[in-house]
């Protein structure tokens, strides 16, 4: 029986512009539709008491309503317009959903921030007020508006960056000025600027330097794999196990293990290593990172043309020459796909690793848990799923940019 795709990746299948399919529009105008009959934001007594949703028609001027549903029109237009299917030639209707996605996700957390205004007063000045159900799908379809138009063939690489930079350049000027202040989830970050900058220098640094020894550790231990038959199945027998354990259960394992070794070697619990804190941290990130290393590297050495290395001995090179000078050079484009997907699964895993004290950007996510307070849940939430996508964008640039031309398709197809 095939496995059933996630929702999000229906929605990502639905935008691809490939043959003149104009669902992914229709299902942003649809998203932007249903979103009106939802509340539009939520506001609380406090931060912690449940709210009352607010709807759009309330708190929204009837100028404001009409710009959200402009641009829906404008695509719902150009997707429903005499014909059918867009000519492949026309670049009308991917321009205008990027267009319109930036700005839907613009002025949904600009109206947000003025919502939040409105709804708190002298009066009330423990209220929050944060983005309802009805603004999320409204930034929901704007997210399908863009995706289409940077799936579309036709579109330019400097209009792909402009629909992916261009909205949260806006939002980081509306943020810096001041505009968006009212939100909860950013009352929330002012009462801890101080404290969260340090939590995301430690959730980078500990995310980081465990992909870092992962690549020391799993690219050798592919070309082992590779160069040795005997070696091949107990290596991926032993990084594939390490997957299948949780991660929780994988923080807590080595607990004991790590506490033991601090009590034998004074050393060791000097610089810090312990059996709670970094030290289980980096050793279990280090050890989920292995994986997808091994495996690219691996991949990437067994899809080499066996004619090239053929070459390369002919020439005299050893070994240790052939791999250095051609197999490694050759590979690098996927075996960098790999470090790409480890360096993505670090940082969401490096959320769990607060339960143990390593600190992170997970301590207001479980602070949030275990408060009952939302907001402080998504100052945790919404940095860490930033970082993976800027992060896996940024890799995927830098894949491409080393990438020759004649091993782009392949290196592609393997990250």
């Amino acid at each position: 029986m095939p496995v059933e795709r996630s929702a999000l990746r229906r929605i990502a299948d639905a935008t691809q512009a490939g043959g003149g399919s104009t669902k992914g529009p229709l299902l942003g105008v649809a998203f932007g539709l249903c979103s009106f009959a939802l509340r539009f934001s939520q506001l609380r007594p406090n931060r912690i008491a449940s709210g009352t949703g607010v709807p759009a028609w309330e708190i929204l001027t009837l100028l404001e309503m009409s710009l959200l549903l402009f641009p829906l029109a404008v695509c719902l237009f150009l997707s429903l317009r005499p014909g059918g299917r867009r000519p492949s030639s026309s670049r009308a209707l991917p321009l205008a959903c990027g267009i319109s996605g930036n700005f839907l996700v613009c002025l949904v957390f600009y109206l947000s921030g003025k919502a939040a205004r409105i709804l708190v007063s002298p009066e009330t000045p423990n209220a929050r007020v944060s983005m309802g159900l009805g603004a999320w799908m409204m930034v929901l379809a704007g997210y399908v508006f863009v995706l289409f138009a940077l799936e579309d063939g036709s579109m330019k690489k400097h209009e792909k960056a402009l629909f992916s930079l261009g909205g949260a350049a806006v939002l980081l000027a509306f943020t810096a000025a001041g505009f968006l202040d009212g939100i909860s989830v950013l009352r929330e970050f002012d009462a801890r600027s101080d404290r969260f900058l340090g939590e995301l220098a430690s959730h980078l640094l500990i995310a980081g330097t465990s992909v870092g020894a992962a690549v020391i550790i799993g690219i050798p231990l592919g070309v082992v794999a590779f160069r040795k038959r005997l070696a091949e199945r107990p290596v991926f027998f032993a990084v594939n196990t390490v997957q299948t354990i949780p991660s929780l259960a994988l923080f807590g394992l080595l607990i004991a293990p790590l506490a033991y070794l601090s009590r034998t070697f004074p050393l060791l619990r000097r610089i810090g290593i312990s059996g709670v804190g970094a030290a289980p941290a980096f050793v279990a990130l280090t050890l989920y990172s292995l994986l997808p290393i091994v495996r690219n590297t691996y991949t990437s050495l067994k899809v080499i043309d066996p004619g090239i290395p053929e070459a390369g001995k002919g020439m005299g090179m050893g070994r240790v020459q052939l791999l250095l000078r051609v197999e490694v050079p050759i590979s690098l484009p996927i075996i960098l796909s790999g470090i790409r997907v480890s360096l993505v699964q670090a940082i969401g895993n490096t959320t769990v690793a607060a339960l143990i004290g390593a600190g992170g950007l997970g301590v207001f996510v479980f602070q949030g848990l275990g408060q009952a307070v939302p907001d402080l849940i998504l100052l945790g939430v919404i940095p860490v799923i930033c970082l993976a996508i800027i992060t896996d964008r940024v890799m995927q640039a830098f894949v491409r940019l080393i990438t020759p031309k004649g091993l782009s398709q392949t290196a592609g197809g393997l990250g």
